[in-house]
């Protein structure tokens, strides 16, 4: 039986899925090394007593040095990759994890393949910054990445292609899928009379939390545009964050704060599945994730900035027409007409959400993502990790 360690920090909601898939295998067998407490303001995480993970625990310290980034820092993860030696162990990929650097040096020592998981590269890095993440990358046996661009990139600055993986990313597939077909007309009238949202009038939503990489601020502005035309778009914001308070004030300067509907902290699947399909798009002004995956999964399509630089790697999922759409990047002219002439298009959504469906459950979900990781774990037990 292969023993396989992933160092994290801590386990977010969003990640059970996953590691439970992961950890109802017999081989390869799968531990999870993390910290019971979030390392992320507004980031919910997963009570260990209430799930099927096998886990193994280490507190993680965070500090931070001059105007730099925080550090990361699990010294019990490096214990116990030295004390247990695991077949392979994957840690998360961040420069700035202290823990990494350590068990990659460890992992060449013993013998062991290290595997980094995490972003890869998100657009092409130059300088300084490229040297120290380059050295980082090059002391791992090999990659599980997001996506294929951040494959595309990596290969074009020398990585070798056989030891780079695509795992994709996911959130809870098959409870999704079930609520997506509990939800009804019925239910979706309902949801929407709350907001105040009139025949004539269309919602569109966005989920995550409120902070400025995601520059909410946009989009208040375009609805503002569309509403001094007499276009009506209602707002549903899902989620907590630093800048709630400068979009509710935005609201009210731009005389949207009826359109405006600030619903808080949710993490019900049940209440999301009817947030998203409620609504006629998902808009993401900059920073698109998982949120991609939320709102796909219902059938919702989404729009996004055309400079993919500022995305995550998720928006791989978007594909013009079929899955979503793309304005010009920090465009506010833009993005008011795009959703005018998207979500008044009563069409749009219904020819669309099956194509929406369809992609996460060919690639986006924690049953694709198991299969990877294992061949991605038989790759490196039979290749040997630095050959």
């Amino acid at each position: 039986m292969v023993q396989v360690f992933i160092q994290y920090n801590c386990i977010p909601h969003y990640r059970e899925p996953l590691f439970e898939t992961l950890c109802a295998q017999d081989d390869p067998k799968f531990t999870i090394i993390c910290d019971d407490n979030s390392d992320t303001p507004y980031l919910k995480i997963i009570s260990s007593d209430s799930s099927n993970i096998r886990q193994l625990k280490a507190r993680t310290f965070t500090f931070r040095l001059l105007k730099m980034p925080e550090f990361y820092w699990q010294p019990n993860s490096i214990k116990m990759f030295i004390v247990d030696q695991p077949d392979a162990m994957i840690v998360l990929s961040n420069p700035y994890s202290l823990t990494a650097w350590v068990i990659l040096v460890l992992g060449k020592i013993l013998g062991k393949p290290v595997i980094l998981w995490g972003h890869g590269l998100l657009s092409n890095e130059t300088g300084p910054k490229w040297w120290i993440r380059r050295s980082f990358y090059k002391l791992a046996s090999g990659h599980l990445l997001y996506g294929h661009y951040a494959k595309k990139l990596l290969i074009d600055k020398g990585f070798t292609q056989n030891n780079l993986f695509v795992v994709y990313n996911s959130l809870n597939y098959l409870h999704q899928n079930q609520i997506f077909h509990n939800i009804n007309k019925a239910d979706q009238l309902k949801f929407k009379k709350t907001l105040d949202v009139k025949r004539n009038e269309r919602l569109v939503v966005f989920t995550g939390r409120l902070q400025p990489i995601k520059k909410l601020d946009l989009l208040v502005k375009a609805l503002a545009i569309l509403s001094n035309k007499k276009i009506r778009v209602h707002c549903a914001l899902v989620g907590e964050g630093s800048q709630k308070q400068h979009l509710k004030e935005l609201a009210t300067r731009t005389g949207v704060s009826s359109l405006v509907h600030f619903l808080g902290e949710h993490y019900e699947e049940e209440y999301l599945g009817l947030v998203y399909k409620s609504s006629d798009l998902c808009v993401i002004p900059s920073g698109a994730g998982l949120t991609i995956m939320h709102s796909l999964v219902f059938g919702t399509p989404v729009l996004i900035s055309d400079n993919t630089e500022k995305q995550f790697p998720e928006w791989e999922a978007v594909i013009d027409n079929k899955t979503g759409f793309f304005f010009s990047d920090e465009n506010v002219e833009d993005m008011a007409e795009k959703i005018q002439q998207i979500v008044f298009n009563k069409n749009t959504k219904s020819k669309m959400a099956t194509s929406c469906r369809a992609i996460i459950q060919e690639k986006y979900n924690p049953a694709i993502q198991a299969q990877v990781f294992n061949k991605a774990i038989e790759y490196f037990k039979l290749k040997g990790p630095y050959s």
